[in-house]
């Protein structure tokens, strides 16, 4: 990626991590310094993961093959990784999504979507995304509107609306938050589209198969992203 840092990596960690550009250049520079191998984009990286972000889609073949030689001689107590078995031999892979929460269920399936996305099971994770993004949105609601139920729930049968249905809500209803968290809902809304139907389609039908491709396209670590502002706004 050349030797300067890409326009796209740098106001995509500016607006993910908070931090101004000069702020982010000088972080960024003592991780070069430390590892003059890396490239700006691998050291980029390595101070996403720091701050539990990832960038990865962002990086090319050069990018990745600098960032491995780092990674596979220094240990970091920031970067999450586990060692998956593939074909008799143990290779270290980084998570597709980092989200950090005190729900032990939230953890476990942030882990599930980590372990299906690395044993190539792409359907069930894009299964799984859907089903944590449903439920953090309907923790938003519920935030945000306590005395407005029929936002995110079913009061006969007592059960949480279907995804389509409280994202199509938090859409309707974004004018209710501050102006960025306006935005910003309208950029989740946006990002999640496919897992409306295509996520439904998958776990009803037998033709409905996800692909890597499918994964990484969808950018799952950015609506994450997205769904933290907003839920940071409602106080969670």
């Amino acid at each position: 990626m050349g030797k300067r840092l890409e326009s796209e990596i740098r106001e995509h960690l500016i607006e993910v991590l908070g931090l101004t550009k000069g702020s982010l250049a000088a972080r960024i520079s003592e991780i070069k310094l430390e590892h003059p191998q890396l490239t700006p984009a691998a050291a980029a990286q390595m101070f996403a993961r720091r701050k539990n972000k990832s960038i990865m889609r962002f990086l090319n073949d050069e990018d990745k093959r600098t960032l491995a030689t780092v990674i596979n001689t220094v240990t970091s107590s920031t970067v999450t990784s586990r060692v998956y078995s593939v074909q008799n031999k143990k290779v270290k892979s980084e998570p597709i999504l980092n989200f950090h929460s005190e729900d032990c269920f939230v953890k476990r399936h942030i882990q599930e979507i980590n372990d299906t996305y690395h044993a190539a099971c792409y359907t069930a994770t894009f299964i799984l995304c859907r089903k944590v993004m449903e439920n953090l949105i309907v923790q938003i609601l519920k935030n945000k509107f306590p005395e407005n139920k029929s936002l995110f729930e079913d009061t006969k049968s007592r059960r949480n609306l279907d995804f389509s249905v409280v994202l199509d809500n938090l859409y309707k209803k974004r004018t209710e938050f501050s102006i960025s968290g306006g935005k910003v809902i309208e950029r989740i809304k946006q990002k999640t589209t496919p897992f409306k139907s295509d996520a439904n389609n998958k776990a009803h039908s037998l033709f409905h198969i996800a692909s890597r491709k499918e994964i990484e396209e969808a950018n799952i670590q950015e609506i994450f992203d997205l769904i933290i502002v907003v839920m940071k706004e409602v106080g969670l």
